[in-house]
This record gives C-alpha cells, structure tokens and sequence, in this order.
C-alpha cells in the first residue's frame, strides 16, 4: 500500500536518570520514505533509533507500528521486532558462527518456532476433529530440515548479490570491515523486514571501504525499502533520502527534502552545524 503510515512516532521522550536525551519527538515514517536524521554527536539520534527498535524503552511518548503502540508495556515487541531490521556500527556478528550461520539463525530458528506453533495447534484439532462432524482442516507444515535448507538457499543468494558466496563459510574475524557491514545488512535484508533502521552504518570503516556499504544501502533503497539512518555521511544524505531529519538536544529542529536542508537551512543551528560538516 502505497504512501501509507509505517510508523508514527507521537512526543518520544528518552531519559537516563536526570539525563534527557529525547525531549519531545513527532514524526511519520510513510512506507518506501528513506529518512536520514543528521546532527552533532549526543543529540539523541541513536537513542531514538534504539527506541524504534525497542531496545530501549521511551520514558514518555508513542511510537506506533502494525497498529500497535510499541512503547505500550503489554505489547509482544519480539513479534513486531522481526519486521524492523537494525544495523549498527559495530556490525554485531557472532564471532563462533559463520557467516552463513549469521545470515540464517534469526529466520531459522523463528520459522521452526512458528512451525512447532502450528504443530501444537493440529495436534488439539485432531483431538477435537474426533468428537465434530465438520472436521476442521488441519493447517500445513513443513519440516526443520526444509526450513533450513530453505534459508540457506535464501542466504546464498543474498551473498551471490553482494558478490560474498564464497565467504559463507568463513568466520567474521577474517572479513575486512566493509564485507562484516555488508553481512549485517543481509543479515537484516534475509529477515524480510517492512523497515529497516541503521545507525551510523560507516563510522566505523575505513575509507577506502565505506563507498562499497553506502552502494549496498543504495540499491536497497532502491528496491524500495523503508529506511531510517542515522549519518554522517552528509553527501550520501543528499542523495539517497526523500527526507532529511536535523536533530540537536534531543529535538527535531528541522525536517525537509535534502534540498531544503541542505541548501535553503532555516534554523541557526543547523546552518552551524552544516557549516562545519559541508
């Protein structure tokens, strides 16, 4: 659906002990936006990406995905998790698996966990069905062992798309910055999340490796992907988002397509701010 609300977010506060670090954020995230939110270090930008991923609970405020309030304590996050994808500076791959295992471990083991669901639920419709003349129909399963083979042929083209399948088995330690961040990314991408969340994705690389990342973003975005990223990649900013978010103590002091921000800035700070960075 297009041009539909993905995500709502509703007077987000974020405090750590007397510390402030979100003060009151509104905005909507509309399916197939890529909004890049840009501004000086501690103004909140990860800790409200950590928030839309509910890894840190809001002290005050909505954010609203699927028709749900995820700051809402009662609700299951974990459901709603696996359709918001997060990458992180730090590539956060396990170290003992490899990079194939990085890739399927999440789906796998969430595929067969919704596979023993259904299993369950047969197993007490048979029972019933016993004692009913309208039998109900039991729902269809497949196997762990097929699952499994399935993700792997699922991972295995994501890593031929980035020209990484001979790394699938190797071991993240003896991957170059560049190809850990590129294996986050599928990671996220074998998910099939509706939006995807990166927080600072190339700080932590070197140059000569930060153009092959930024060129993975791009084609993802390009496929369509909703997505919210955290930069300080300002000419990459420019032009990949539809929407560019300036943050500063913990408030969103301005929001406009990348030409407005970029060349027609109207808060001071913001002018300050580009002037140092441009």
């Amino acid at each position: 659906m297009e041009n539909a609300n993905l995500l709502e977010i509703k007077n987000l506060t974020k405090s750590f002990g007397e510390l402030n670090v979100l003060n009151g954020i509104d905005f909507t995230v509309m399916q197939g936006e890529r909004i890049f939110v840009i501004g000086p270090s501690g103004s909140g930008k990860s800790t409200l990406l950590r928030c839309l991923n509910c890894m840190e609970d809001p002290t005050t405020g909505e954010i609203w995905f699927n028709g749900e309030n995820l700051a809402d304590l009662k609700v299951d996050i974990n459901k709603h998790r696996r359709q918001i994808g997060m990458v992180f500076q730090q590539f956060n791959l396990f170290n003992n698996k490899t990079v194939l295992q990085n890739i399927t471990l999440a789906p796998t083991y969430l595929r067969k966990k919704d596979q023993n669901k259904i299993k369950t639920a047969n197993f007490f419709k048979k029972i019933a069905n016993l004692f009913r003349k309208n039998k109900k129909e039991l729902a269809p399963t497949i196997s762990a062992k097929q699952i499994t083979e399935e993700e792997n042929e699922r991972a295995m083209k994501l890593l031929k798309r980035i020209g990484l399948e001979d790394k699938a088995n190797a071991y993240p330690s003896t991957l170059s910055g560049g190809q850990k961040q590129r294996i986050a990314i599928v990671r996220s991408l074998a998910m099939n999340p509706k939006v995807m969340l990166f927080d600072e994705p190339t700080s932590a690389l070197d140059p000569e490796m930060v153009g092959e990342v930024l060129q993975l973003m791009k084609d993802v975005a390009d496929e369509g992907m909703t997505m919210v990223v955290v930069t300080h990649e300002m000419g990459f900013a420019r032009e990949a988002a539809t929407r560019v978010l300036f943050m500063d103590e913990g408030l969103i002091k301005e929001d406009g397509t990348p030409e407005q921000v970029f060349d027609s800035p109207r808060d001071e700070r913001l002018q300050e701010f580009l002037s140092k960075v441009l």
